[in-house]
C-alpha cells in the first residue's frame, strides 16, 4: 500500500493515500509540474496517545513547478530537486513575487516543505509511480523545525471522458 511518513521525533506517523494525480502543463512559455496527493482520513492503525490523532488527513501540492518533460511518462527515469518551497521572481514591473512549488496541508494550515527530492519511476504493472522525499515544518508544534517526510505513491492512468 503506498504511504505518506513523517518522521517524527516522538513517533513515525503514517498516512495511507486515498487518491493522487500528476500532470505535466504548458503554461506561458515553460512546462510545469502539478502533483496532488491525498489521505486517507482514517485512524484504525493509530495508536489512541498518537500525535497522529490531532491530524488525521494531510494533502501535499506541487505546483507550478518548471521542468524539461513534456508529459509525465517523460519524468520515468528522472530525479527532481526541489531545494525551497518558494521562490521569489520578479516579474515584467519589476514586483517581487513569491511562486510557491511546494505545500503541506493539514486541517489546522499549510507548511513548507523543503530538501524535497522527487524520484519517478514504472512498477512491475507499467504504472508511473513517485518517490518524494524532503523536509516540513514541524506542523505539530508549529515552530521552525523541520521534521523529514517521505511519500511512496502510483498515479493511475484514470481518464474522465466529459460528454460533448
Amino acid at each position: 500500500m503506498k504511504t505518506i511518513k513523517f518522521f517524527h521525533p516522538e513517533e513515525t506517523l503514517t498516512y495511507y493515500i486515498e487518491n493522487c494525480f500528476c500532470k505535466v502543463v504548458f503554461s506561458g512559455k515553460q512546462h510545469q509540474l502539478l502533483v496532488e496527493i491525498h489521505s486517507t482520513d482514517s485512524l484504525d492503525h493509530v495508536d489512541d496517545d498518537s500525535i497522529q490523532n490531532d491530524f488525521a488527513q494531510v494533502t501535499l501540492y506541487i505546483d507550478d513547478f518548471p521542468i524539461q518533460a513534456e508529459s509525465v511518462e517523460d519524468l520515468v527515469g528522472q530525479s527532481l530537486s526541489i531545494p525551497n518551497s518558494y521562490e521569489e521572481i520578479e516579474d515584467e514591473d519589476g514586483e517581487i513575487e513569491e511562486i510557491f512549488y511546494t505545500n503541506i496541508n493539514f486541517d489546522e494550515g499549510n507548511f513548507e516543505s523543503d530538501q524535497n527530492q522527487l524520484s519517478f519511476y514504472k512498477d512491475e504493472s507499467g504504472t508511473v509511480c513517485l518517490k518524494w522525499k524532503g523536509e516540513v515544518q514541524d506542523f505539530t508544534e508549529e515552530s521552525d523545525d523541520f521534521i523529514p517526510f517521505e511519500v511512496d505513491c502510483a498515479f493511475s492512468a484514470h481518464f474522465i471522458e466529459i460528454p460533448d
